[in-house]
């Protein structure tokens, strides 16, 4: 007969499994389908959207050398092209590291995807199996207060999970075959079960909602996009679009420009 005790007992065990599964869930989402997405975007669409912000940037620059240009012209001051150049430079900084940084996020998500070799199913599911017993055996969420040891191997697990390395997962499963993830529930009095188990459906509640944020949130929403064949047509197409606009007008404030500069030369 099953007594009050064990009832509260095997919930616990239930919820620590479910936890498990959600936080196997959170990592995969984290470091294999997030950075896929990231690798497919780059090369499907973020490489025009660097396109673009590059020539959003030779816009505002030709427009505000032009306006400098002119308000000299305006107060018959002298036409200093060098001196507009180092303005320039410092008002658009901020802009130009934001360009550096979105092509270094472009670049290693390309490096990332030219280095990954694909896994054979079976591989890909040894893979997920080897990472699921490991997050049992080994996350923190489920294991507080754990080793450094075991910390550090949870961290090579991880990393080795995120690259695909099917064989230093076998290694690190083999490496920490003697650390149990068995609790010591069925010690706990009637009392002590039911408080850990409100501790444990409540840490259950704050991994699921850190999931639902996690697909909620970029780049996992840009899957369905990514998918979808339409969708990429049109988004290259407004892309490409927006940067003739930008070329277009970062050409005609460069012609309005070098026309004052040719009428500052002519002047007296």
């Amino acid at each position: 007969m099953e007594t009050a005790g064990m009832t509260i007992t095997k919930k616990i065990s239930e919820a620590r499994a479910r936890i498990a599964d959600l936080l196997l869930e959170i990592d995969n989402v984290i470091l294999q389908v997030n950075p896929q997405i990231e690798a497919e975007y780059a090369t499907k669409t973020g490489y025009l959207e660097n396109d673009l912000l590059k020539w959003q940037i030779a816009a505002r620059r030709a427009r505000r050398r032009y306006m400098l240009a002119q308000a000299r012209a305006n107060s018959s001051q002298e036409f200093a092209a060098d001196e507009f150049e180092a303005q320039l430079d410092a008002e658009l900084a901020e802009w130009d590291q934001l360009l550096t940084q979105s092509i270094e996020t472009f670049l290693q998500a390309a490096e990332r995807m030219a280095a990954s070799r694909p896994l054979s199913p079976s591989e890909s599911r040894e893979l997920k199996k080897l990472h699921r017993d490991l997050i049992k055996r080994l996350h923190p969420d489920l294991h507080p207060g754990q080793s450094d040891e075991a910390a550090r191997f949870f961290m090579v697990a991880q990393a080795a999970f995120e690259q695909g390395n099917l064989d230093m997962l076998r290694s690190v499963a083999v490496a920490t075959e003697g650390m149990h993830d068995e609790s010591d529930d069925e010690d706990l009095t009637g009392d002590e079960a039911a408080a850990e188990l409100e501790i444990v459906l409540a840490h259950e509640r704050v991994v699921e909602q850190r999931l639902v944020e996690l697909k909620g949130s970029n780049p996992y929403v840009l899957k369905e996009k990514l998918e979808d064949g339409e969708w990429l047509i049109r988004r290259t197409s407004e892309l490409k679009g927006q940067i003739e606009e930008q070329k277009a007008a970062a050409s005609a404030y460069d012609e309005r420009f070098r026309e004052l500069a040719e009428r500052s030369r002519d002047e007296p």
